[in-house]
């Protein structure tokens, strides 16, 4: 029996290695602040990159790029370093970000259950799937089987680039969630674009070119979703 063919190659930028690293950088800090030569409770206030370097690990561990987790300890590791070196009290904030917290968790639930996403499909490497959360992501797709994708923008955005990519029986559909962000999608020249995603106060631009009459039988790409308060631009 052959084995089964994964070319993909794990990433080692694990949350427990940087967790690890983290625990070893402290040690020695402690070292060298009992021989004197560094004053450790100064290099101990950049102790929130700690959380925001697990964060980043979780979202690269996760091959979709859609680890709210992730996002939520990149999120509390930079609002925890700003009142680290800031001049506000920790407590004045904690409640607020609490509920912007919250807020994201159930909008990203509810996104999930909307979408309604097969697990099979979900898994597959010719669906796209994309979060940005207070922050951003860029991915280009090869796959000549298109299926589709889901993208989320949280205050971040991304930019996608389809143009070496070819859609699986003739048409695909995206579906965008956007809110205080924004997005690129770049298609390939021919594809055919339609556009029924509803947005307020924001826009989704279509920038490919098109022909004089739709061509019978060309790829078609669907875009689906909500966009509040930014916006989606499509081009070739």
């Amino acid at each position: 029996m052959n084995a089964p063919d994964d070319t993909r190659t794990p990433s080692p930028f694990s949350p427990k290695l940087v967790l690890g690293v983290a625990i070893i950088v402290a040690g020695l800090v402690l070292t060298l602040d009992n021989l004197g030569l560094v004053q450790a409770h100064t290099l101990f206030k950049l102790w929130p990159l700690a959380l925001v370097a697990v964060g980043i690990a979780k979202i690269r561990q996760d091959r979709q790029g859609s680890s709210t987790g992730g996002w939520f300890l990149v999120l509390g590791g930079a609002f925890l370093l700003l009142f680290t070196f800031g001049h506000g009290h920790l407590a004045d904030a904690l409640g607020p970000m609490l509920v912007v917290a919250l807020g994201i968790l159930i909008v990203t639930k509810a996104l999930k259950q909307s979408r309604g996403i097969p697990p099979e499909l979900a898994r597959s490497d010719d669906f796209l799937q994309g979060t940005a959360i207070f922050g951003g992501f860029k991915r280009r797709v090869a796959t000549q089987a298109f299926k589709g994708g889901e993208l989320t923008a949280i205050f971040g955005g991304y930019e996608v680039d389809l143009r070496q990519a070819a859609i699986e029986n003739g048409q695909a559909r995206i579906d965008v969630f956007v809110l205080f962000g924004g997005g690129e999608i770049r298609v390939p020249e021919g594809w055919e674009v339609v556009h029924r995603a509803t947005a307020i106060a924001g826009a989704l631009n279509d920038g490919t070119h098109h022909g004089p009459a739709p061509v019978e039988g060309r790829p078609r790409l669907v875009i689906t979703g909500l966009i509040l308060f930014g916006g989606t631009e499509v081009k070739s």
